[in-house]
């Protein structure tokens, strides 16, 4: 046995601060409806929360890239890049938020959080099916399993998986299923395209879709004092590093080995929660369920020596 090339420091380093780059999304959100006065059912307004802040990462994401590099020209979007990249924002941004936050209204966090490593599953199977180098072996089917039972271990609670709903579980499983083709499109359309002009407009792009849905649906963002902006500039500096990073690893990386690392995210969402809500997170089970996860993402990035 031995560990591949892909292996590398580069790609377990990155794609753990962006994961918990998006751990943080989770207190943050929380205390971002707080101060927007963002109820639990209220659905468009959630959808113009989103929009707003991927549309402002988006900006910060193609502003970065027009001060940096060479070719400044290389952020700009032609004729040839707006159907890829607008299919990219489709399913990694719009469909992604906007069928999770419909499910979120029939099923609690704590379920949501087991189905998200639906998302990871998805990302190599997937990348199985679009690509024979990235086969399907014991090993990823392992590592998948041992990684979802971590996620399950460190959120079940007496009847928190009983009564499947299609409305409910069925959409936040679309939900995931949608990000896993959007890490899929990424990697498809990312030869010959800068890092920035993907990641930067398919935020744009899905978060002016997602705005201009909740306006239409009856949705409104009131900012009632400063601490409603920072939180804001926040959510969109952290989406817009974190999309930037990670569409840069499946430029370089297969998909699966990519993607397997989105089971940390409910782990993180978890730790960070308990930092900044107060929320007890050091039991042994949540310890023993991050061990879990991260045997899981080993055993995905693991293969038997070829003879």
């Amino acid at each position: 046995m031995k560990i591949t090339k892909y292996n590398s420091a580069y790609l377990v380093i990155t794609a753990v601060f962006c994961t918990m780059l998006w751990g943080t999304a989770f207190p943050a959100i929380k205390i971002g409806y707080e101060l927007f006065r963002i109820e639990a059912d209220d659905i468009p307004t959630k959808l113009i929360f989103a929009g707003a802040r991927f549309l402002l990462a988006g900006i910060i994401v193609l502003s970065a890239g027009a001060v940096s590099g060479k070719n400044k020209t290389k952020i700009l979007l032609n004729k040839n890049d707006l159907i890829p990249v607008g299919i990219l924002a489709l399913f990694q941004t719009f469909l992604q938020y906007l069928l999770l936050y419909i499910g979120l209204t029939s099923i609690s966090g704590t379920r949501s959080s087991i189905l998200t490593s639906v998302s990871a599953f998805g990302s190599v199977i997937l990348s199985a099916v679009f690509w024979k180098s990235d086969r399907l072996t014991a090993f990823k089917i392992t590592g998948c399993l041992v990684g979802i039972s971590g996620i399950v271990l460190m959120n079940i609670r007496p009847g928190s998986l009983e009564g499947f709903t299609l409305l409910g579980d069925g959409i936040v499983i679309l939900s995931n299923l949608s990000g896993a083709a959007g890490n899929v499109i990424s990697k498809k359309i990312s030869s010959g395209r800068h890092p920035a002009q993907i990641s930067g407009w398919q935020l744009t792009i899905g978060g002016t879709a997602l705005i201009l849905t909740g306006f239409l649906t009856g949705g409104r963002l009131t900012f009632y004092d400063i601490n409603c902006l920072w939180i804001l500039l926040y959510l969109a500096a952290m989406a817009g590093t974190a999309f930037l990073l990670w569409t840069k690893l499946l430029f370089i990386y297969p998909v699966s080995k990519v993607g397997v690392f989105n089971m940390l995210i409910p782990v993180f969402g978890t730790l960070w929660s308990g930092i900044f809500l107060g929320e007890d997170i050091f039991t042994m089970g949540n310890i023993a369920s991050l061990l879990l996860v991260c045997s899981g993402i080993f055993l995905v990035n693991y293969h038997k020596k070829e003879k």
